[in-house]
C-alpha cells in the first residue's frame, strides 16, 4: 500500500511562460535538455523531470534521436502560422522536500512537484523587435500571444559579443513597450509577471569565471540589457532575476566543456554534445522553479 505521504504534493503558482531569446540562442535544446534530464547525480534535489503532454514527450524524442546523436536541433519556425500553433510543451518537476521554502511537505519527508508549460518563440522574433516602425501582423500575433503568459524565460548565449548586448536591449525594451500596453489593457498585470534571464554554455568563459557573481559578469559583458531590464523591472514593479544555466553541462576531472565547437559569430558560440555518454545538463530547473513559485532555492542554482 503507498503512503500518502510519500506522492508528491502538487504545488500551484504561475505556470505559463514564454520563452524567447535570439537565434540560436539553444531555446530548443535547453528544453529538450530539462524533459530529457540526462545522468542525474543521486543526491541532486531534482527527483524526476516527466512529460505533462505529447509535445513534451517529444523534445525527450528530439534529445535522443538528434542531440545524443552529436547532432544540432532545427531552429523554430517563424515563417508560417500564428504564435497558438506552436507547441506548448508541459513538464512535470519533482523536487526533494527538503526545501526551506516548503516546510509542511519537508515535516512529512514529501516531494513537491510543480507543472509548467513553456511555449518557444522563433530567435527572429527579437531581430524583428529592434526595428518596430512598421510591425508586421505576425509579430502583432506573436506579442499579443505573449501578453496572455505569466512570464517570460529570456535565454542569452553567454558568448555572445558587446555588438550583440546593444542589440538585445533594443529589443527588449521595444518588447516591454508594446507588452505593457497589452497587459494594462487585458488584466493590470504588469506587477504580478515574471521575467527570468538565463545566460547559457555557463561551462564556457567568460561566465565560467563568475558564476558566483552574476550581477558582475552582466555589468562587463551586458551593461545595456542589464540596464533596460533594470528599468523594465522598476516601470512595472515586477519581479526580475537571473540565471546561468548550462545545457550540456561538463565532462572530465578538473570538469570541462561538454561541447563541441562548430563556429561562432557576435550571436555567440555554436556547436554540440562533445561526449552524449556523460552529458549532464546544469541549472535549467531553477529559472522555472523562480518562475513558478516566485521563491529562490539555492540548490537549484548549484551548477
Amino acid at each position: 500500500m503507498t503512503n500518502a505521504s510519500n506522492l508528491p504534493r502538487d504545488i500551484g503558482g504561475n505556470q505559463d511562460f514564454r520563452v524567447i531569446g535570439p537565434r540560436r540562442s539553444g531555446k530548443t535544446a535547453f528544453m529538450a535538455a530539462l524533459a530529457r534530464w540526462p545522468n542525474a547525480k543521486t543526491d541532486s534535489p531534482i527527483l524526476a523531470v516527466d512529460p505533462y503532454n505529447d509535445e513534451a514527450g517529444e523534445l525527450i524524442n528530439m534529445a535522443q534521436d538528434i542531440l545524443e546523436d552529436g547532432r544540432e536541433l532545427a531552429g523554430t519556425d517563424y515563417g508560417s502560422g500564428e504564435a497558438e500553433d506552436l507547441p506548448t510543451y508541459s513538464l512535470l518537476i519533482t523536487l526533494k522536500a527538503k526545501f526551506i521554502n516548503h516546510p509542511l511537505p519537508a515535516l512529512r519527508n514529501q516531494p513537491i512537484r510543480l507543472r509548467v508549460s513553456c511555449r518557444e518563440y522563433s530567435g527572429e522574433l527579437i531581430k524583428e523587435l529592434r526595428n518596430l516602425a512598421n510591425p508586421s501582423a505576425h509579430l502583432v500575433n506573436y506579442l499579443d500571444d505573449c501578453a496572455t503568459a505569466s512570464g517570460l524565460l529570456i535565454l542569452i548565449d553567454s558568448t555572445a559579443t558587446r555588438t550583440s548586448d546593444q542589440e538585445y536591449a533594443q529589443a527588449l525594451e521595444n518588447l516591454q513597450r508594446e507588452l505593457n500596453e497589452r497587459l494594462t489593457i487585458n488584466n493590470g498585470g504588469l506587477q504580478n509577471y515574471r521575467i527570468a534571464v538565463v545566460f547559457t554554455k555557463c561551462e564556457q568563459p567568460p561566465a565560467s569565471g563568475f558564476q558566483e557573481d552574476i550581477d558582475t559578469f552582466m555589468g562587463l559583458k551586458f551593461p545595456s540589457l542589464k540596464t533596460t531590464l533594470k528599468k523594465w523591472s522598476n516601470l512595472w514593479g515586477c519581479s526580475t532575476n537571473y540565471f546561468f544555466a548550462s545545457t550540456f553541462g561538463t565532462k572530465g576531472t578538473p570538469p570541462r566543456p561538454n561541447f563541441k565547437k562548430k563556429n561562432r559569430d557576435s550571436g555567440g558560440t555554436y556547436g554540440v554534445i562533445d561526449k552524449p555518454g556523460v552529458w549532464r545538463p546544469l541549472g535549467l530547473v531553477a529559472p522555472l522553479y523562480w518562475l513558478a513559485t516566485g521563491k529562490e532555492d539555492n540548490q537549484l542554482r548549484d551548477i
